[in-house]
């Protein structure tokens, strides 16, 4: 197996990002993955809670079996470990690819924090079991070698769930079938009909779509102690019951410092907001039914039809923690009063979107974690490196154009520049007789006849052209083919792979890779 990197960047904030640039920086109160930083986020005080913290994600984690990194990565957490962290929704089957890579991200700095700092961080993967937008989860997209197509597999496509996606119990008739619809198009390896039999059990053995999810985490990254953290958890909305209340009686602090960071950092940055939120409390209510956001106007809160005082909502708060959530802009606060957080992994628009969310810890006296973007990962099969080769094709950041000019080129050499001209210059003398015969023509009754007459003339011309060039097409229609998976597979629609398509597509072993370090570059690895 071959790894290679490389500049993939086409976003200036984020290479700005990335390279610490001291007017981007200090909207993340001046922290970077540095000595001085590592020592100042690990000299903070350990929340009063990390313990019983620790004992939820253990009696969560217990009935999927206790790897024995896990047991001790529980263990630092009860201590007041610091946390390297990242979260993603539950998709369908772990799709898209770059869920995958979070993980992977947060395991390789852990990694690098041992071997540069000598300090045994913990794994932690957070999964937004909070989150209701079903129809972003319910699919993914593989690649149909046969039609040489993006194929979208859904779950229960007409489907409409309005609660929590934590409370929601699959169809596990449907999700069996989904699974081999996805497994089909995968292809035939060993190592997919052996994956195959191990979820069809889990899909047995457990009823919610996150702890499905959950269970197909922990199968693949147990061995390298990861912990899962399920936001929805009945036993952590209590823990959070004082948060959420600090949050409830600071909404009106937390929604001025948002509005003015958010201000602050697109202005130094040339940068457009990346969150767009119609509320001012931030917050949810009614997670497990239908999750509807709090506003406050006129003294009162509202959450659709339902109003209340703030009395009323705390006494709410006190008797069901669970029908609470956290929307985009508190979300990270919460995260960041649960855990020790040493470092933050996300993706471009989570590493602009905490950036936003500056003025909001500094308001609430919450120390911001390291912020890094998640590492991102393409795969090259040994097939698409040949067909590279073969076109003289360069996988790089214009890779979609050079090979939207390649395709253009390859038609435009076996066009018979004479033949068109040829059908051009008939067009041109038609033109010209047609306007003779108008002169000609005395008889007004004609002139629609003859005008018919041009029309269908002309129409023909153009159909010769076209029905030319689609037959020269049709003789490269391999090459083309060829090129266009290339594009469909590498760089689908301008996009890295890894946010359309399911890993599986490529491997089911994520962690039988070369040693790597921490990257803000793409890792290209190509697969046997």
């Amino acid at each position: 197996m071959e790894i290679e990197c490389m500049n993939f960047s086409k976003d200036d904030f984020i290479d700005k990002f990335n390279q610490q640039e001291e007017n981007v920086l200090k909207h993340y109160q001046n922290l970077s993955f540095n000595d001085e930083s590592v020592e100042a986020v690990l000299s903070r005080p350990v929340h009063p809670h990390t313990g019983e913290l620790a004992d939820i994600i253990r009696n969560d984690m217990e009935k999927f079996g206790l790897s024995e990194a896990q047991e001790e990565n529980l263990k630092r957490l009860a201590d007041g470990g610091r946390v390297i962290t990242g979260g993603q929704q539950a998709g369908l089957f772990m799709s898209p690819a770059y869920i995958i890579h979070k993980i992977m991200s947060i395991i390789i700095v852990k990694k690098d924090m041992k071997e540069k700092y000598d300090y045994d961080a913990v794994p932690v993967f957070w999964v937004a079991g909070e989150d209701h937008d079903y129809e972003e989860i319910n699919h993914t997209y593989v690649y149909d070698s046969m039609h040489r197509k993006r194929r979208k597999i859904t779950y229960k496509p007409n489907l409409r769930i309005n609660m929590s996606i934590g409370f929601y119990e699959y169809d596990k008739k449907v999700m069996k079938e989904t699974l081999f619809k996805i497994m089909e198009l995968c292809g035939d390896r060993e190592d997919l009909l052996a994956l195959r039999d191990r979820i069809e059990s889990m899909i047995d053995r457990h009823t919610y779509w996150t702890e499905l999810f959950h269970a197909l985490v922990h199968d693949v990254f147990k061995d390298e102690g990861v912990l899962i953290f399920n936001s929805h958890l009945p036993e952590v909305r209590e823990l959070e019951k004082g948060l959420f209340r600090r949050m409830i009686e600071s909404h009106g602090e937390i929604h001025e410092a948002f509005m003015r960071g958010q201000e602050k950092i697109n202005a130094a940055c040339g940068t457009s907001p990346v969150i767009q939120t119609d509320t001012n409390v931030h917050l949810f209510i009614g997670a497990d039914m239908a999750r509807t956001l709090l506003s406050f106007t006129d003294g009162h809160f509202t959450a659709g039809d339902e109003r209340y005082t703030k009395e009323e909502l705390l006494e709410l708060l006190e008797s069901s923690p669970h029908v609470f959530s956290n929307n985009v802009v508190t979300r990270p606060l919460m995260q960041e009063m649960l855990f020790n957080t040493l470092v933050f992994l996300g993706g471009n628009a989570e590493v602009k979107y905490w950036g936003e969310l500056h003025e909001v810890f500094d308001v609430m006296g919450v120390g911001m974690p390291i912020i890094l973007k998640r590492m991102e990962f393409g795969y090259l099969p040994p097939r698409l490196d040949k067909m590279l080769r073969k076109y003289e094709l360069t996988f790089n950041p214009d890779f979609h154009t050079q090979a939207e000019d390649y395709k253009a080129s390859m038609v435009q050499d076996d066009l018979n520049a004479g033949f068109i001209d040829k059908i051009h210059e008939i067009t041109e003398s038609a033109e010209k007789h047609y306007r003779e015969l108008h002169g000609l023509n005395s008889q007004e009754f004609m002139t629609d006849i003859v005008e018919a007459n041009f029309k269908h003339h002309i129409k023909q011309l153009d159909y010769l052209e076209r029905r030319y060039r689609t037959e020269v097409k049709r003789h490269r229609r391999k090459e083309l083919g060829d090129v266009r998976e290339l594009q469909e597979r590498l760089l689908p629609d301008g996009a890295l792979h890894e946010r359309i398509y399911h890993p599986w597509q490529y491997m089911t072993d994520f962690r039988d890779f070369p040693p790597l370090s921490y990257t803000t570059d793409l890792v290209l690895i190509k697969t046997p």
